[in-house]
């Protein structure tokens, strides 16, 4: 059974149902674990991702007013590879591949018996359904079950842990300019973690906001995660997320996190992110968390970032 995956969370799921041996091939963004960063690349960007966080907006969106995909996917690669499977996303053209153009290349140049399975998360429980899904049709369905059963342990745990303790107003940056707060998933796994949502809405898209909506109100806890970033380019941005956030009367803790592994994946490795957000809500109450995703998360300071 020969897997081809066109997202990173797609890539993790297969992994944690033990399959990462049928893979042959991923997309360009597909890090996790490891030993995948060496199959075949099915996609590129028309982006130039090192740019400024304002300027990967600014082209994103003249690309999307011209009709144009964000990705390129290699037509003539998939042909070579003639998958079984095809896993990718119907869920934002900006994150992946879309799902038109994988069903356009399918019909073109692969046998009619390849298969796409979709995946289209907007809150946790869909992303447990969607790993069952990807078993069920890999014919692992016992490992799916063992995934459910695992994430609904450690959710169970960190609402536990959390208890009766006091909600801090917690606030996700999803993005730095313009600004989005954290939608889809990140609401509930606010809730889950003992915090009070700000602004956003569980199963909704990320809503832009400007610097005098964030005056309004009084987080006590800010999360950073741009997407698609990972953590030493968010500390190249460290001014403009400075200019962006208003000058609360009570500054709230802020804290840098690794948005292209963790939050931004919809699979296996949202609930690292859950044990993440926990110890950023409640630093006393997770500790141990804080501890084992060290690399990961940086909490800034009046001045200067420093480690946890």
């Amino acid at each position: 059974m020969k897997l081809v995956t066109l997202l990173p969370s797609a890539t993790e799921i297969v992994a944690r149902l033990g399959l990462e041996n049928n893979l042959v091939g991923v997309s360009h963004e597909c890090d996790f674990p490891e030993a995948v960063v060496s199959l075949p690349k099915l996609t590129s960007s028309r982006i130039n991702t090192d740019l400024s966080s304002g300027s990967i907006h600014q082209s994103v969106m003249e690309v999307m007013k011209s009709a144009v995909s964000v990705y390129d996917l290699d037509i003539e690669l998939l042909k070579s590879l003639q998958p079984d499977f095809i896993i990718t996303q119907d869920l934002c053209d900006v994150c992946a591949v879309s799902f038109e153009q994988v069903e356009k290349a399918c019909q073109e140049v692969l046998d009619k018996n390849t298969q796409i399975i979709s995946l289209k998360p907007k809150i946790l429980g869909d992303i447990w359904d969607d790993v069952q899904n990807v078993a069920d049709q890999l014919s692992v369905s016992e490992k799916g079950r063992e995934f459910k059963i695992e994430a609904e342990a450690r959710v169970n745990e960190v609402k536990a842990r959390a208890g009766n303790e006091t909600a801090p107003k917690v606030l996700t940056i999803e993005w730095l300019d313009p600004i989005y707060i954290g939608g889809m998933w990140l609401p509930e796994m606010i809730d889950i973690v003992g915090g009070e949502v700000c602004i956003a809405k569980s199963g909704q898209l990320a809503p832009v906001v400007k610097k005098e909506d964030l005056a309004k109100i009084e987080p006590d806890v800010v999360v950073v995660k741009p997407c698609g970033y990972k953590l030493d380019q968010t500390l190249k941005e460290l001014e403009l997320l400075r200019e962006q956030l208003p000058d609360w009367k009570n500054p709230p803790r802020i804290y840098l996190v690794d948005g292209n592994s963790y939050f931004n994946r919809p699979g296996p490795r949202i609930l690292d992110s859950l044990e993440i957000l926990a110890y950023c809500t409640h630093p006393n109450l997770f500790s141990d968390f804080g501890e084992r995703y060290k690399t990961g998360i940086v909490e800034l300071g009046p001045e200067q970032p420093t480690s946890p």
